[in-house]
């Protein structure tokens, strides 16, 4: 599959097919984080959170990296502007553990690298052990575990702060 990846950025037409696929990938991993009163309160939720990350996506088109399959996006990952810090790294649940996350990620830290960075910086939710146990194997370690507010969920969470030391690699 990796070898017919192509690697590009995003377009703003795209923005709400990109924010359905984080909504998944989210939601098969994270659903359990949102404590509704009621199913109606939870369906909601989910579809503002759905909408936050479409949001997100026409805003940050500019700094996304999109997987595409065979035509069809199956992955992205994003970080802020002139910044070391990667803000997300999706991958739509039917094509996860095929490398997918592993290509998009090296892509962005090689843009942050590529930009005067010599680390890259990103954060997770504390109980997505999944994500915590492939951004170790792809060198990143645990600097700080806090709570922290999530704009996007409306409430504290716990999360993780991980950095990794960037090197130049020969292509």
């Amino acid at each position: 599959m990796l070898e017919q990846l192509n690697l590009r950025r995003a377009s703003i037409a795209e923005a709400d097919k990109l924010g359905r696929l984080a909504f998944a990938a989210w939601d098969s991993s994270m659903r359990h984080v949102i404590n509704p009163e009621s199913e109606e309160a939870l369906d909601v939720e989910r579809a503002a959170l759905e909408l936050s990350f479409q949001l997100f996506c026409i805003t940050a088109c500019n700094s996304i990296t999109v997987a595409e399959h065979d035509g069809a996006l199956v992955g992205w990952g994003a970080r802020e502007p002139m910044s070391d810090y990667i803000s997300d790294l999706w991958v739509a649940p039917p094509h996860q553990r095929n490398g997918i996350g592993r290509a998009l990620l090296s892509t962005v830290e090689q843009d942050i690298f590529r930009s005067g960075h010599d680390v890259s910086v990103l954060e997770t939710h504390a109980e997505n052990g999944g994500a915590i146990r492939f951004y170790a194997r792809e060198g990143y370690g645990i600097v700080w575990r806090g709570m922290k507010f999530s704009r996007m969920l409306g409430q504290r969470v716990e999360k993780v702060r991980m950095e990794k030391q960037l090197v130049v690699t020969a292509h």
